[in-house]
């Protein structure tokens, strides 16, 4: 059954259907309950809800209840939103490739070719289909990342329109609860799951003890100072004097710069220098597109410069963020007597700053 109701100006009307307001699965609709049923008498006509009048379509759901459904809804909601967020961007990441590749990428597996091209044709056939309204898949992969976070919005809406003496009214507070809070554990779980993702990416891509000289190193790991090691950015980069080019990968604790060479249409990276801790990391003077790395404990600075002024400013933007906590928390960790590593002292706030501003690391290079 559906309702029509007229718009304010009476002229249009929109149909609503009853049942599709509350997308519910087959169990829970069960659930959904009214505890005033419609009225029986002549004016209401349930076989024909067009013709009920606005106030009797208000009347009918003026104590419809939906809050203990959405609150039992949403708990199970965290683990599987969780691990499709995580992918989400992977798997928009997968599409382009597979889009480019009929195209432009020479791949030499003939069976990952030969998959790409079945897909390809696939998804061209689906998205041809006018019940897709020439939407791509990509635009259904983002609709449940966006739905998660919409629940918080809409039912702070119900709340606000429900009276406090109304039967759902508290049903309704536990679900908005219940959906930030699972909207909150998603974005947690997200961001954990495609951290171990990005680390186990850059394990397999880097030889790490040709790059560490022969040192193992486990990327996804717990370190002693700042806790899971969490991927920060990575992307090629340039000296400014030479045009050698670089590839740095910045992590929470600590910066790799490598030199990268094309070999054989195969990019290969050599050590640059020795990892940078971050607590010993500063990014300074971003002009255009070049910018100044400062390792503060060898008082080496290099002129760094990037494709786009853009990517510059992010670089210099997300090193210091992770230098400063990392900073932050080693001195918490010195002025509590815990020794993290070998280390046992760093720089001073006051000289950090003065080399931030531009002073020479080595004029200032003392340690406390």
């Amino acid at each position: 059954m559906s309702i029509r109701t007229s718009n304010s100006g009476g002229s249009n009307a929109d149909t609503i259907g009853v049942r599709g307001l509350f997308s519910c699965s087959a169990e829970r609709q069960d659930s959904v309950r009214s505890r005033d049923s419609v009225p029986e008498d002549d004016e209401y006509d349930e076989d024909d809800a067009s013709k009920w009048t606005e106030n009797q379509v208000l009347d009918y759901f003026k104590n419809v209840c939906i809050g203990d459904v959405m609150a039992s809804y949403l708990k199970d909601f965290s683990e599987h939103y969780a691990l499709y967020s995580a992918n989400h961007d992977k798997a928009i990441e997968y599409l382009k490739l597979v889009r480019e590749s009929s195209s432009r990428l020479n791949l030499r597996n003939d069976a990952t070719r030969d998959a790409h091209q079945k897909l390809l044709l696939t998804l061209e056939q689906a998205e041809k289909d006018n019940r897709v309204r020439r939407l791509r898949l990509e635009s259904f992969l983002l609709a449940p990342v966006q739905r998660v976070m919409r629940y918080p919005l809409l039912l702070e809406a119900l709340l606000k329109y429900t009276p406090v003496n109304h039967p759902d009214h508290e049903d309704v507070a536990l679900a908005l609860s219940i959906a930030g809070s699972v909207a909150t554990e998603v974005d947690r779980k997200s961001e954990e799951l495609m951290n171990r993702q990005r680390l186990a990416e850059l394990q397999s891509t880097f030889d790490w003890a040709h790059l560490l000289g022969g040192v193992q190193l486990k990327l996804d790991t717990f370190t002693k100072l700042v806790g899971q090691r969490k991927f920060v950015r990575k992307g090629p980069l340039r000296k400014a004097s030479s045009g050698k080019h670089l590839y740095a990968i910045l992590f929470n604790d600590f910066m790799m710069i490598t030199v990268s060479d094309r070999r054989g249409g195969v990019w290969c990276y050599e050590p640059y220098r020795l990892p940078i801790q971050t607590y010993d990391l500063l990014a300074r003077n971003p002009v255009k597109d070049q910018f100044e790395l400062v390792n503060l404990k060898s008082g080496e600075v290099l002129q760094l410069r990037a494709d786009t002024a853009g990517e510059a400013g992010d670089w210099v933007k997300d090193i210091m963020k992770t230098a400063n906590y990392c900073y932050e928390v080693m001195c918490e960790a010195l002025r509590s007597g815990i020794q993290v590593s070998k280390v046992k002292s760093v720089i001073s706030a006051e000289a950090r700053n003065k080399i931030l501003l531009g002073s020479k690391p080595t004029a200032i290079g003392k340690r406390h």
